[in-house]
């Protein structure tokens, strides 16, 4: 795959993610009452509505400029990593999922210094769909990295 395609590729990847994580999130927001949580799945899975001022997990709650900047880092981060580094499927669909989930929880950041959360498994913390992208996401780049190069 040509560098040119892996960047449109992992950039149409991210506003997918995006566009997906703000209509949930906006939905969730626009329905529900802050703390209200409904069961999908009775003692498995809830639709929890929270707002989260941490990283994930609630690490880091209150330290916004951490969680700015960390996001900030991790965006270059990636995109370094497009621009520059080895191009696989793989990587591409990692760089993607990431781009897209940090894009969606910095831009929650900057509108209200918190996060909404949503997906609630009885055993997990509440997370939302930008989370499960960007944990998707580091997967597949670890993956990516652990594959041996491509002779060509």
């Amino acid at each position: 795959m040509s560098r040119r395609t892996s960047i449109l590729l992992a950039f149409g990847l991210a506003l997918g993610v995006f566009f997906v994580d703000q209509a949930i999130k906006t939905a969730v927001e626009a329905s529900m009452r802050l703390g209200e949580s409904i069961a999908l799945i009775p003692g498995f899975l809830s639709l929890t509505y929270i707002k989260n001022d941490g990283g994930a997990f609630g690490i880091l709650g209150g330290s916004q400029m951490i969680l700015l900047i960390g996001s900030a880092v991790a965006i270059a981060v990636v995109l370094w990593i497009l621009l520059v580094g080895e191009s696989s499927r793989l990587t591409t669909l990692g760089c993607g999922l990431i781009l897209g989930g940090a894009a969606g929880n910095l831009l929650d950041r900057l509108g209200s210094g918190e996060v909404t959360d949503y997906v609630h498994f009885s055993f997990w913390y509440i997370f939302n769909a930008a989370d499960a992208a960007i944990v998707v996401g580091v997967a597949a780049l670890l993956l990516s990295s652990l594959r041996p190069a491509q002779k060509g």
